[in-house]
């Protein structure tokens, strides 16, 4: 039996169920979203006797959304969903920023994207990775005179993730060894909040700089 990932109705419903996401303010990446699809119409296959190929007609794209943002609002602990929930970037302005304010900004990603990744949250962890890459971009890509053309949405995305991963730090216990073994290391997270409040300050006060 072929692969049902590779079928068209398949392919159909995962992309009408991105497009529901997208009305609900939420992005999803569509590998996720193809994951959730294919599971619901295995199960539907399991539960109805039909063929996977035939199975397919039977899933909604409201019902694959649903699922997708049901585990989203599930997580514990503030996790970030494991689908990789983002909201959708509805901010298009753009602002320019100093090239050395970006760098802290890289440095910020960069560390709370440590955090993440050794704490379990590995949604959180990509997200933070694609912004330190999309930071790192701009400062190639769009720099003139010292400055660079940035996104205000991704300066805000910055911004709530940094001071989340720090808050975390601070109330929930991450670290950047969650070791069992006590070798310091709580000293590092104690002297890094600091650092990670001001990168997003930094992101947030630039953010809030665009005109209009």
């Amino acid at each position: 039996m072929a692969d049902p990932r590779e079928n068209v109705p398949l392919q159909t419903l995962v992309t009408q169920a991105i497009a529901v996401l997208l009305t609900c303010g939420s992005e999803v990446e569509p590998t996720a979203v193809r994951g959730v699809a294919a599971r619901l119409v295995g199960l539907a296959a399991q539960t109805t006797g039909l063929d996977e190929e035939e199975a397919v007609h039977l899933v909604t794209p409201e019902t694959v959304a649903d699922t997708i943002m049901k585990s989203a609002a599930d997580q514990h602990g503030g996790a970030t969903s494991p689908h990789a929930v983002r909201p959708v970037r509805i901010d298009g302005r753009t602002v320019d920023v100093p090239v050395t304010s970006l760098g802290h900004l890289v440095m910020a990603t960069a560390q709370a994207g440590k955090y993440a990744m050794f704490n379990g949250d590995s949604a959180a962890a990509a997200h933070l990775l694609d912004l330190a890459t999309e930071i790192g971009a701009a400062q190639v890509k769009r720099y003139s005179d010292g400055t660079a053309t940035v996104p205000v949405g991704m300066l805000t995305e910055t911004a709530d993730l940094v001071e989340s991963v720090a808050d975390r730090v601070e109330t929930n216990g991450w670290s950047i060894c969650p070791c069992d073994e006590d070798h310091g290391q709580r000293q590092v997270d104690i002297g890094s909040l600091p650092v990670m409040r001001h990168h997003a300050a930094l992101a947030r006060t630039l953010s809030e700089s665009a005109a209009g």
